[in-house]
């Protein structure tokens, strides 16, 4: 379907904007994921009573914050296309419309937590307490915390959906069009379930669990999570049947045995030998959408190469072993297609290895057990006054220094003259621009370098050079 909008736009002379329109309608309802669908109370019947409940349904997430935003050339708000026909105790499904706010997610800072803002969570809540078949549309950029999840019948992922995802969404609850995105990062119970979560945030970016970057580590610390990476559900059914592996070659065939059309992303994994250095339990290597009609079925071939089995030991290098291939569209419904057996070479097993995390991963990894995987001593940076650079930022030496604390509300009140406070976009430019080196501030500033040497010579305590810095009179740099 997306080849065919292409197609048509390639078609076309100018600029049209209603095909373009189109295409951004197809692609938010090829990406949405359905993640829970309870007594298949989606998709919804057209004589049923529905409510909208949420600020979203007018109001939609359509896209990031800052230096994503675009204008876009037509907005379909949920609220547009869809009409509440009931209050929520009288309707047969309430429809509650939540996610995360521009505020809570943008360029230029991180995220305080993985919560959604306490009075969505309590509309869910209330919501799904007045009526048992509540559904909720969710719209973010990345994964939450979802404690309402068993208190609701349906839940549909919508991402950051564009300009055309009110008309998305109208077709994905109506059944007009089937869900068959998957999920592209695992969704944890909660925050703390995250192996990073103990040891950030700091100046220093630790990446302190190694190779087990997301479903790699909850796959092999056997964490329950609340879905995996991978997952996705549809309004129809797949099975897989006749797995070949010939040489590097493997085929499978995918049926829909479902009433509906719909598409299946096939995910191929592989699982490697577990008798010598650490790996991860499985992972992906090749996937491919398919579009089946009900009954119809197609054979999907993937051809794999020596990256499919590769590890980094100073070069790709294959550890010899025998290596399981695993291909389905549900990440705990796997087939087994065959074993793969690899001659390879025989890679030593580090001397830290034995018995550390990283051999059986569970919660986060030391600072003394990354130390032995990575072989150094992490040496952490702390600005101190008299040593301030040029690299360090006015929200670090304002705690030490009187004059980095008046520059620091200088340059708040600068680059936020006329903005909103609590907006995306006024968090963006505080969190940026204190935040950011004093080099990068001059750059950007474009002020005169001599500035900030006097600036920094005073903070570190050299005042009489400071001054004569800031009276020079010389270039930018």
């Amino acid at each position: 379907m997306v080849r065919e909008a292409y197609e048509v736009l390639g078609n076309r002379t100018g600029c049209d904007y209603n095909a373009h329109h189109e295409l951004a309608r197809i692609a938010a309802e090829q990406s949405a994921v359905l993640l829970k669908n309870e007594d298949d109370i989606l998709p919804l019947k057209e004589w049923q009573k529905i409510a909208i409940v949420g600020d979203m349904a007018g109001n939609m997430r359509y896209q990031g914050s800052g230096s994503s935003h675009i204008n876009p050339t037509k907005l379909v708000q949920p609220a547009d296309v869809l009409k509440s026909r009931a209050s929520v105790e009288e309707a047969d499904v309430a429809v509650v419309f939540a996610g995360l706010p521009p505020e809570y997610e943008s360029e230029g800072f991180d995220r305080d937590s993985m919560e959604m803002p306490p009075e969505q969570v309590r509309l869910i809540e209330e919501t799904a307490a007045k009526n048992p078949n509540t559904v909720v549309v969710l719209f973010c950029g990345a994964p939450v915390e979802t404690p309402w999840a068993d208190r609701v019948k349906g839940i549909l992922y919508m991402g950051l959906p564009g300009q055309a995802g009110g008309e998305a969404v109208k077709n994905l609850l109506y059944g007009i069009a089937n869900p068959s995105g998957k999920l592209a990062e695992t969704w944890p119970i909660r925050y703390s379930d995250c192996p990073s979560a103990a040891y950030y945030p700091q100046r220093d970016g630790q990446y302190r669990e190694g190779i087990y970057v997301g479903y790699r580590y909850y796959d092999k610390a056997n964490v329950r999570v609340r879905w995996k990476f991978g997952f996705g559900l549809s309004y129809t059914e797949f099975a897989y049947s006749n797995p070949q592996i010939n040489g590097e070659t493997v085929k499978i065939t995918v049926t829909n045995t479902g009433k509906r059309a719909g598409a299946e992303v096939v995910q191929l994994y592989i699982a490697p030998p577990h008798d010598g250095i650490h790996r991860p339990v499985k992972e992906l290597k090749r996937f491919a959408k398919v579009f089946l009609t009900p009954g119809e079925n197609r054979e999907i071939s993937f051809t794999l190469d020596n990256r499919c089995f590769a590890v980094w030991d100073g070069g790709w290098k294959v550890p010899e072993g025998k290596y399981t291939v695993l291909v389905g569209g549900n990440p705990d419904k796997l087939t087994v297609a065959g074993v793969v057996e690899k001659a390879g070479e025989k890679i030593k097993v580090p001397y830290w290895q034995p018995g550390s995390w990283y051999e059986k991963p569970f919660g986060p990894p030391t600072l003394e057990q990354w130390e032995k995987m990575i072989g150094s001593k992490y040496v952490p940076y702390t600005p101190q006054k008299g040593n301030f650079t040029m690299n360090d930022t006015l929200a670090e030496m304002k705690k030490y220094s009187f004059i980095m604390r008046i520059l620091y509300w200088y340059v708040k009140i600068s680059v936020t003259r006329g903005m909103k406070r609590g907006t995306a976009e006024y968090r963006m430019m505080v969190e940026s621009s204190v935040g950011s080196p004093l080099r990068n501030l001059q750059i950007s500033g474009g002020m005169s370098g001599k500035i900030f040497r006097g600036l920094l010579a005073i903070a570190n305590g050299k005042y009489i050079k400071g001054l004569r810095t800031l009276l020079k009179k010389d270039g930018m740099y």
